[in-house]
């Protein structure tokens, strides 16, 4: 696979104060794949180190006042062509930064205030239709890349969704069509911990792996508690990697958003889904009969377990 990355996150010395946010993340997708390390800034003239600039009524300027927006723009435009040249799978951006900042980017004010916006290498690719992940929305494991859903993932996602092996038994019917799917995308996985399963070798969806926080599911109303729920296309099944993605998910939840426990279930008759807890060392707590599944208009036997953060350590 071909990624497009921030320079700093492989450990180029090219933040606005000579440093680098190198991460053990980027370091595990550059073990496997062809890396393009591109640093918007220093293509469009700028130096390193250099004063801290934001975006401010649409202008990026530094914080002693100089307007740099032709740099940046200039910048963005060299990354544009970077990425139509070479095409790249995937383009991982540095968080926050006023080039490369995919969700938040800081407001202006040089206060620490950040807002939902994008940087401007960051607007232009997503714009032109390249795949933008902010860094600290992957998680990534041996085999696979967890990133949040794209809706340009509605194709694959109808590939897997639309076999009636996979959706019923977890609850839900197949799949009629691409709209149907790319709704599915627009207003089932959106959720702040919703992710596409995707092997690193294409990254491309094959499966969901989702914490449901408080507010979003009936098993806990705590806020230091979530859900746990997956799915996986069948020709992956019995490789291993839905374990592989449930374990990576489980220590984001202890390590990274604070959960103290994760909570998950299964239908009656779900036995993959049920060893799968049991490998991740969750631990049976009850069951409910007669449990409404609404989107398959019956009734059915539920089972619920649980892992605390203090038995996953």
């Amino acid at each position: 696979m071909k990624i497009m990355v921030s320079a700093c996150l492989t450990g180029g010395n090219c933040k606005y104060n000579g440093g680098n946010n190198r991460t053990e993340k980027v370091l595990k997708l550059m073990a496997d794949n062809e890396v393009i390390p591109v640093c918007p800034e220093q293509m469009g003239g700028l130096p390193t180190p250099r004063v801290p600039s934001e975006i401010c009524d649409g202008l990026v300027k530094t914080r002693d006042g100089r307007i740099v927006d032709r740099e940046f723009r200039e910048g963005a435009t060299k990354c544009l062509e970077i990425a139509k040249r070479e095409q790249p799978d995937l383009i991982v951006l540095q968080s926050r930064s006023p080039s490369c900042g995919v969700n938040q980017r800081y407001d202006g004010t040089f206060s620490g205030t950040l807002i939902e916006s994008s940087g401007i290498t960051a607007q232009l690719l997503r714009e032109k239709g390249f795949p933008v992940a902010d860094v600290e929305d992957l998680l990534v494991t041996e085999r696979l890349i967890l990133r949040k859903w794209e809706e340009s993932d509605a194709g694959n996602l109808y590939v897997y969704a639309k076999d009636p092996e996979v959706g019923p038994i977890a609850g839900w019917p197949p799949h009629q069509s691409v709209e149907e799917s790319l709704d599915v995308i627009r207003n089932v996985f959106s959720g702040a911990e919703a992710y596409a399963i995707c092997l690193k070798t294409d990254n491309k969806a094959i499966g969901a792996v989702e914490l449901k926080l408080n507010g979003h599911t009936d098993l806990t109303d705590r806020d230091d508690e979530c859900e746990l729920g997956y799915w996986l296309g069948k020709p992956f099944w019995g490789q291993g990697i839905v374990p592989e993605a449930v374990r990576e998910i489980l220590r984001h939840a202890f390590e990274d958003i604070g959960m103290q426990k994760v909570w998950c279930g299964y239908y009656d008759g779900n036995i993959k889904s049920k060893r799968v807890q049991e490998k991740c060392g969750f631990r049976y707590q009850w069951t409910t009969e007669g449990l409404d599944v609404p989107l398959m208009h019956e009734r059915r036997t539920g089972h619920v377990n649980l892992l605390t953060k203090e038995e996953w350590k």
